[in-house]
């Protein structure tokens, strides 16, 4: 597991400390950020296969801080704990004890299963914005066949796109927003995908452009409000 790293994001050492100690029992690298912004600011500069959220840290942050999280959660696999201080030991949310009560499986169960199929990426840089476009997809640039889909948000960089269909990593599609005026099709290039009944998460994929016109960067410079 030498080639995995796990991001921890929690404000109180003890608990910081039990779970790196938990993580390095099985060989997983990690790193840990105090807030999460500090998060962010670690995964826009090293690559990481899943983030283990300290469940008081998200319930005490900040609204500002909780729409940074719940963006990341979007992106990165999670496994939210909590450590009780009374009998000195990981616990778990309820959602992930539908799974298995025992902290320890789970753990394992998250590595294994989920961050070794997420290839470790970088969070992006660009500032996103919330926002549901219509889109129109192809695999090739004369739009000879396209399907109808959307994005559930936007930056300078690119969206995510909504899709049932498998995308992969390195992928090359054109894509036509109905709300631009100008109906050039965008050239676009997939970087990483949440495929269906993988996670809980939107299927789809992050997708970047290639390049824009004058005309597409000035909507979207509309949209994002610059």
């Amino acid at each position: 597991m030498e080639n995995l790293r796990v991001l921890i994001v929690v404000n109180d050492a003890e608990a910081g400390s039990a779970y790196e100690k938990a993580l390095a029992e099985i060989g997983v690298m990690c790193d840990i950020a105090a807030s999460f912004n500090e998060m962010a600011a670690i995964a826009m500069d090293r690559p990481i296969n899943g983030l283990l959220v300290d469940i008081l840290t998200l319930v005490r942050c900040s609204k500002e801080e909780k729409q940074v999280a719940y963006e990341c959660f979007n992106i990165f696999p999670i496994l939210r704990v909590k450590w009780d201080k009374k009998h000195r030991k990981i616990a778990l949310s309820p959602l992930e004890q539908t799974f298995s009560p025992d902290a320890g499986s789970v753990l394992n169960y998250f590595i294994e299963s989920r961050c070794r199929a997420f290839p470790a990426r970088c969070l992006r840089r660009h500032k996103r914005r919330e926002v549901v476009l219509n889109v129109l997809v192809s695999a090739d640039a004369g739009f000879v066949e396209a399907t109808k889909s959307f994005c559930v948000n936007i930056s300078q960089g690119g969206i995510y796109l909504h899709s049932m269909q498998e995308l992969h990593e390195g992928d090359k599609i054109w894509l036509r927003f109905t709300e631009f005026r100008d109906q050039t099709p965008i050239p676009a290039t997939v970087r990483w995908s949440h495929p269906w009944g993988i996670s809980r998460s939107i299927p789809g994929a992050g997708v970047s452009f290639d390049s824009v016109t004058d005309a597409q960067q000035k909507s979207i410079n509309s949209i994002l409000n610059f």
